[in-house]
């Protein structure tokens, strides 16, 4: 069942992710467009630099008159075309600003020496290739190759859409620096205030004295803390020398990034490190002015890998209020916050019709995006992609997106996003989490709008609401490329997905701590694997899944100084099945919170849906020390009864073959602690009857068996059935 809240959304999201370009007006010497029919853009992609003054005449060095029509070395304020079939070599540091560069040919950048362009606008068409470095050839890590959007105010006769001031490519795009490896590393020990050395669990390679670094702020926050309370403790750090493991730093750290322990104080994960520095930069001229995009359209082919991106992205986090025409395509309003201006934006880029070599039809590898007022590295109706070992600082809304739900079959592998603010409207229970008019914009490390993905090895810390949105929603069916280069635009080359039976195609050994509300927020199907989440200010996992959810070696773990607080109350893992009909928890590893596994809201027989699944949660085979280890509200027996005939029911809970041990914590006399509860900040004066609990080997001793009832509707017929187990929680039967 779609709520029509739901619905709405749905239709905010079709509708705004087509509001990108408006009419352009018919006529204008420098407005011709390019129409593709793939490119996203309904009204096409304006030429951005026609009528050029300065254009290549044969292939040569930039810095060589005779590389130019009429000997003329391209100027300040030029507009400059790279020929089709010219392949120029740009081999000049220049401050100099360029009005335009259209690439219908090949633009390479030199390696062996430093190189800087600044420009407004870049663009590559179908048949270009701007190339800075390559696999084989990298840019080495002595040189500098830097990209410089020139703060540029976008020009309202030819661009009403925005498009410009950036670079935009619908060809070929290559760029390779110096490798960093890796390009983020845990530290081995735990970085206290003051420290001006940092030593990682491994050595690095390629970082060098100069280079930037971010570490996240760690700390579990309490309520008074979040939201317009805030005070951020990140830090972005400068590299003195390099050593092996030890880094040294310029200046110490300010404050402590503390790392998680368990309930018996051993030290069990430490923060990571990023390092953002890298020697193909590109930048804009001017962060507080008119900030340049990347977009990549159509057929681009974009192979980027160890180039930092800084500054970059000119849509912000917020309403957007795009450009408007009216029906004859004049311009009646210019939008202030245009849709899609990202730092890094694959918008409807299927790729080459033929797959890259390495199988992807677009790489993005070993990259840095640093600062940008919304989305760090979105990927919108793009597909079969790949973006690994990324570090993305200093985001709003979320660090790296898929944006639509139709996005496919790419791999998102090994990626460090941290620091992403956001509206902070987090409503832990909904599974989607204040999506209102600005789906995404919670403030995620990761948030995916849709199912059809590999999310494998990535690192969130230190944002405002979660680190992984898996969101929720009413996306029903969707189509999604049939195979790899799919023009998902016709048609015949998709294949409808139904998103509410689809599992998320593959979510395994991620990692979420630090200044968050939750770990994962999960609305889709699927299984969860080899998840860790530590100080999470509110839930580690919260899963409101679509159907079915298995969550497969999860560890949380909390800092139990927190729960002096008898107002915090984080859970471990929070599960509801709104529309669920089988939850799994198996081997979960949960210390130092609150509530270890909560699930408060467990619907009855009305609203069972025949072929759904089960309609179980099952916590098996986990090790729990908490305040209360396990809290379930289960469904209310239809026949209005607890006892015998709650055995009938479809709905159960269960829990098998978990221990149990008491944290060392102060005792709320009003809620004491339990290991299994059914009072425990349950439906308070609600005497309506519950099923139980069925409990199977109680802390792993085998035959403990019992059941655990709702302590308003104790089953008269199954005396004798002393509440004689304080420890336990709620009214005890034993002896099946």
């Amino acid at each position: 069942m779609i709520s029509r809240f739901f619905r709405f959304l749905l239709n905010f999201i079709a509708v705004s992710s087509v509001m990108t370009f408006g009419p352009l007006l018919a006529g204008a010497q420098d407005a011709h467009i390019h129409t593709s029919a793939v490119s996203g853009a309904p009204q096409g992609i304006p030429y951005l630099c026609a009528n050029p003054g300065v254009a290549s005449a044969t292939g040569g060095r930039w810095s060589d008159p005779g590389t130019w029509s009429g000997g003329k070395l391209p100027a300040a304020g030029d507009k400059v075309r790279i020929a089709a079939g010219h392949d120029v070599t740009y081999d000049v540091v220049n401050d100099a600003k360029l009005e335009c560069i259209e690439v219908a040919g090949h633009l390479r950048f030199e390696t062996k020496a430093n190189t800087r362009l600044k420009v407004a606008n870049l663009m590559v068409l179908e048949q270009g290739h701007l190339e800075i470095g390559t696999e084989t050839n990298p840019v080495p890590v002595e040189v500098i190759a830097e990209i410089i959007i020139a703060d540029q105010a976008i020009d309202r006769a030819i661009d009403p859409g925005q498009m410009g001031t950036g670079i935009q490519s619908l060809g070929k795009v290559t760029m390779h620096g110096s490798v960093k490896t890796p390009t983020f590393v845990r530290l081995a020990d735990e970085p206290l205030a003051g420290a001006a050395m940092l030593v990682f669990d491994q050595p690095v390679s390629g970082w060098r004295a100069g280079d930037r670094l971010v570490i996240p702020d760690t700390r579990q926050l309490r309520d008074n803390e979040r939201g317009v309370n805030y005070q951020p403790q990140d830090e972005k750090l400068l590299v003195a020398s390099v050593s092996g493991n030890q880094v040294a730093l310029v200046t110490p750290l300010r404050y402590g990034h503390k790392g998680a322990r368990n309930a018996a104080g051993r030290l069990d994960f430490l923060p990571h490190v990023g390092n953002v520095s890298r020697n193909i930069v590109i930048r804009s001229e001017n962060p507080e002015g008119t900030r340049g995009h990347m977009i990549f359209i159509s057929r681009a082919d974009i192979d980027l890998r160890y180039v930092e991106v800084r500054d970059m992205g000119r849509t912000e986090m917020g309403v957007l209020v795009n450009s408007e025409f009216d029906a004859s395509g004049r311009l009646v309003r210019f939008g202030t916050n245009q849709i899609g201006r990202y730092a890094i934006h694959f918008h409807h880029d299927f790729g080459p019709n033929a797959a890259p070599a390495n199988g992807y039809q677009f790489t993005l590898v070993g990259n840095s995006v640093d600062s940008a007022p919304k989305w760090g590295i979105t990927v919108h109706n793009s597909h079969y992609g790949l973006v690994r070992d990324n570090v993305v600082y200093n985001t709003h809304g979320a660090g790296i997106v898929t944006e639509d739900g139709t996005e496919s079959f790419n791999v998102f592998d090994h990626n460090f996003a941290l620091r992403s603010g956001g509206s902070g409207d987090f409503a832990p229970r909904s599974g989607y989490g204040g999506a209102g008019p600005d789906p995404g914009g919670e403030g995620a490390g990761f948030w995916f709008r849709g199912p059809n993905n590999y999310i494998r090895n990535n690192v969130a810390a230190n944002a405002d609401a979660f680190g992984f949105g898996l969101a929720a929603g009413a996306l029903d069916s969707v189509r999604i490329p049939a195979f790899k280069g799919s023009d998902t635009s016709q048609n015949a080359e998709t294949l409808p997905l139904d998103t509410t039976g689809a599992d998320v195609l593959e979510f395994a050994n991620n990692e979420a701590y630090g200044a968050m509300q939750a770990g994962v927020a999960w609305g889709w199907n699927g299984a969860i694997a080899d998840l860790r989440v530590w100080h999470a200010s509110r839930h580690g996992l919260t899963g409101m899944p679509a159907d079915r959810l298995t969550v497969d070696r999860i560890t949380v773990r909390g800092d139990k100084a927190i729960l002096t607080n008898q107002i915090e109350s984080p859970a471990g893992i929070w599960l509801s099945n709104y529309v669920a009909k089988t939850i799994v928890v198996r081997n979960a590893d949960v210390q130092g919170m609150r509530t270890g596994v909560s699930s408060p809201f467990y619907h009855g027989a009305a609203f069972r849906e025949p072929g759904r699944g089960d309609g179980s949660a099952l916590v098996q085979g986990g090790y729990f020390q908490n305040y209360v280890g396990i809290v379930i509200a289960t469904a209310y027996s239809a026949s209005g009864q607890a006892g015998a005939q709650a055995d009938k029911e479809i709905k159960r809970a269960e829990v098998r073959d978990s221990v149990f041990e008491p944290l060392d914590v102060p005792v709320d006399s009003a809620n004491p602690p339990a290991a299994i509860s059914m009072n425990y900040r349950m439906a308070r004066d609600d005497p309506d009857p519950r099923d139980p609990i069925a409990v199977y080997n109680f802390n792993a001793k085998p035959g403990d068996d019992f059941k655990v009832y709702y302590s308003l509707a104790g089953p008269q017929s199954e005396a004798p059935c002393p509440n004689t187990r304080p420890e336990i929680g709620g009214f005890i039967c034993g002896g099946r």
